[in-house]
């Protein structure tokens, strides 16, 4: 454990370090410090955990008086730490944590963002109702009123957002209630909930193992930590990936090897353990399907990893690549012939995925010159989504053209 310091514009934000592996910022809510995740990361084995006191709070300088001032001092911290981060914010936290990942540098830094009981637009008369028979309405009026008066967008930042977000909701004592919560899956498919049926509004002072756990399952998926990596391969092995021949050797083999180039790429951990998995459904060059049962995938992997494992696995790729090259990519599913268009973060990790594959087959399986053109050409295309991958793989030996 050590306690470091931050620097930032106004004020010194002073936060508690444990742990080793990938980061996972803590922010706490108004009013409190960052003491009270202690008894949630004494449960966090295999992850590094930054508690921050946020500005005016503990032992941190400065005034929170604004919404803004925040979430720029949490801007600068998750710029300065070693990505992959995955960033927990419970209330005020959580509201500054949105608002920094408004900035694209610091959302290209973030696998994941868990908000503790908070929402991005909670609603004004319930807010400040709560607030009231809490007795907190008159500790902070500024900044409570900067946030209420909804100046600062969040609900377009998250819904715009690509990366898996989680929102832990508290028992029946929470501010935030089901329409909260369903407005919030609506804005951004990619966020789930879950509930502390036991935990009141601070969830990590009432029911820390509970939030512990939660984070812990979460945050480990999202990062690709060893042990979720181990246990991916582990699944492979189980489903018979080492006794089906690929070229190179076994399926298992190239996978791992799949693996190894997006480790090397410095790709997304959600496209490292697709990588691993990308084969579990078959592939339309490669239709040995493992297992068809995704609800097993999702609980190694988390659903984030899981859904690109689907999307490789079931893109049509004649029907698909015919449009590669724009800004959209329409991939039309082999399994159920449904069209959905991917863009964005999704079309990069499609891509990388995708190159890592044609690379490592490249290498390994006897190919005609005809056929390797094909995948050179394939691979100059998702260029567009992909650059630094697609020159890396170009330039490798086994896809040089004959001179």
């Amino acid at each position: 454990m050590a306690t470091v310091e931050y620097a930032v514009r106004d004020a010194t934000l002073r936060a508690t370090v444990t742990g080793a592996g990938p980061t996972v910022l803590l922010l706490h809510a108004g009013g409190e410090q960052r003491g009270v995740w202690a008894p949630v990361t004494a449960r966090m084995a295999g992850l590094r955990t930054v508690a921050v006191d946020l500005r005016g709070h503990g032992d941190s300088s400065g005034e929170a008086t604004t919404l803004q001032a925040v979430s720029d001092d949490v801007a600068d911290i998750v710029e300065r730490e070693p990505e992959p981060i995955v960033m927990v914010g419970a209330s005020l936290g959580g509201l500054a944590a949105m608002a920094a990942l408004a900035k694209p540098a610091v959302a290209q830094r973030v696998a994941g963002l868990i908000l503790v009981d908070v929402v991005p637009d909670p609603d004004p008369v319930r807010a400040r109702a709560w607030l009231g028979a809490q007795g907190l309405l008159d500790q902070s009026p500024e900044i409570v009123n900067d946030i209420l008066a909804g100046k600062a967008g969040l609900l377009e930042t998250v819904a715009a957002l690509e990366m898996p977000i989680l929102l832990v909701r508290a028992g029946p004592q929470s501010p935030v209630d089901d329409t909260d919560a369903d407005r919030l899956c609506a804005a951004n498919r990619q966020v789930t909930v879950v509930q502390v049926p036991e935990a009141g509004h601070l969830v990590a002072r009432d029911a820390p193992a509970a939030l512990a756990r939660i984070v812990s399952a979460h945050t480990t998926q999202w990062l690709a930590t060893d042990d979720v990596v181990r246990e991916a391969f582990d699944l492979q092995r189980t489903l018979g990936a080492e006794q089906l021949a690929h070229p190179g050797g076994t399926l298992l083999a190239h996978v791992g090897r799949v693996y190894d180039l997006t480790v090397e790429w410095i790709a997304a951990p959600r496209t490292r353990l697709a990588a691993i998995c990308h084969a579990t459904y078959g592939t339309d060059g490669f239709q040995h399907e493992l297992t068809n049962d995704r609800q097993r995938l999702q609980h190694v992997i988390g659903s984030d990893a899981e859904a690109l494992v689907y999307l490789y696995g079931s893109c049509d790729r004649t029907s698909s690549y015919a449009d590669l090259g724009g800004p959209q990519l329409l991939v039309v599913d082999r399994f159920t012939g449904t069209a959905s268009p991917i863009h964005g973060a999704q079309l990069r990790d499609f891509a990388v995925l995708t190159i890592a594959n044609e690379l490592d087959v490249a290498r390994h399986a006897r190919l005609s010159e005809s056929v390797l053109d094909g995948i050179r050409r394939l691979i100059t295309a998702l260029a567009n989504y992909a650059p630094k991958e697609a020159a890396l793989a170009l330039a490798d030996e086994s896809l040089t053209p004959p001179i």
